[in-house]
């Protein structure tokens, strides 16, 4: 079967339709008021328009470079180059030579029978810190992971499947790391550091949070526990190993890093100007920037590094690492704004409790920023590479 672009959107279209529609009536059915009609229709429909749009873009750039090639194999020789691409560098050659030998086998059924042997081969190469050390480390991951949930049970009631749940991914990804490289590589330092310190900040504000408010476990569920785990270990993940396929300059993770930094202080600054009413000439002279500073820390760094590298990757890689650091940061600094009274919140019957503070920081910080900043991201990514200047390197937006 050959493979078409078409399709590939077709079925990405729909996956992203399917998961919003399902995901929206989880929300509706846990809601105490439903939304408006005019509402629901906006935010029904809106987010999967624009995601669809935004996997057009990515799957447009990712078939010139890799998509048409793969078109044109069949599916044992997709199955094997697939599984080649995610060996690590130093199994690259091993990889290749497999891919090559393929090339020279007859008949469906033999190279089924290549590929499928190939691919089974490659999982059980020696990892690069030997299987003692993996088994070891594997070992460490679970026992680590049931101490960290029964002492956090213990600091934060309410805390411990987090405690535990982020303990097990990260633990999981160390497994990994040790399978795939024998050290741990920083190419871009201070971006990795800001993002380490703001999961850091964003366990250790949690934490503070919930001992100083213990009625915020109503609004922690363990379903909403994994997913804020999830996401910081993700963060983390994309700190320390960004994948291969990111790209390895320099100059996308600082931008990124930047943009977060400014989206963290803009919130801030509004929180502020929210708690002591600045007089109407400041609030007329800032409001530019009120207005201009969200939208420009995630479309700034992705046009403008998508433009210096001319090419959509670089920019999209700004645009992945920009989320990747706004959204730690800007939940550690929204707690303790809601500990302070600097964030308020308003129900039906008036001023919310500040527990519920929690529960704003998850749906705004973990799924509104990721949900509408990045598609944001990815557009200005996607303009940035076509410039003028990106016409002088014809693959560089691939």
């Amino acid at each position: 079967m050959r493979w078409t672009r078409h399709g590939f959107l077709a079925g990405a279209a729909g996956a992203i339709v399917v998961v919003w529609v399902a995901a929206y009536a989880v929300i509706l059915v846990n809601s105490e008021q439903l939304p408006a009609p005019d509402a629901a229709i906006l935010y029904l429909v809106a987010p999967p328009v624009v995601w669809a749009g935004t996997a057009a873009l990515v799957l447009r750039h990712w078939w010139r470079s890799t998509g048409e090639r793969m078109s044109a194999m069949d599916p044992p020789q997709r199955l094997l180059t697939t599984a080649v691409a995610a060996l690590p560098e130093r199994r690259r050659e091993w990889g290749l030579a497999m891919t090559a030998e393929l090339a020279g086998i007859e008949g469906r059924t033999a190279r089924w029978q290549f590929a499928l042997s190939s691919a089974r081969a490659m999982l059980w190469l020696r990892p690069a810190g030997g299987w003692p050390v993996l088994v070891l480390t594997a070992a460490a991951a679970v026992a680590a992971a049931a101490a960290a949930g029964t002492a956090m049970g213990a600091l934060a009631p309410g805390l411990s499947v987090l405690a535990a749940s982020f303990t097990a991914i990260v633990g999981a990804m160390a497994v990994l790391a040790v399978a795939r490289a024998p050290r741990l590589r920083l190419p871009v330092p201070v971006p990795t550091a800001l993002v380490v310190a703001g999961v850091a900040a964003a366990f250790t504000m949690t934490v503070i949070f919930f001992r100083s408010e213990p009625a915020a476990a109503q609004h922690l569920p363990p379903a909403a526990a994994i997913y804020l785990a999830a996401v910081l270990a993700g963060c983390l993940w994309i700190a320390l190993g960004a994948p291969r396929w990111l790209g390895t300059d320099r100059a996308a993770p600082r931008l990124a890093t930047a943009g977060a930094v400014g989206f963290a202080a803009w919130f801030l600054l509004v929180n502020f100007m929210e708690r002591n009413e600045p007089s109407p000439v400041v609030a007329l002279l800032t409001a530019p920037l009120v207005v201009g500073a969200p939208l420009a820390a995630f479309v700034v760094p992705a046009f403008v590094a998508g433009r210096v590298g001319r090419s959509f990757r670089t920019g999209l890689r700004a645009a992945i690492w920009t989320v990747t650091a706004a959204i730690p940061l800007t939940y550690a600094v929204w707690l303790p704004q809601g500990l302070s009274g600097g964030v308020s919140l308003v129900d039906e019957s008036g001023l919310a409790p500040v527990s519920a503070n929690l529960a704003d920081a998850l749906t705004i910080c973990l799924v509104v920023l990721p949900l509408i900043g990045l598609p944001l991201a990815v557009f200005a990514a996607a303009l940035g590479a076509r410039t003028p200047s990106s016409t002088a390197d014809p693959g560089g937006a691939h």
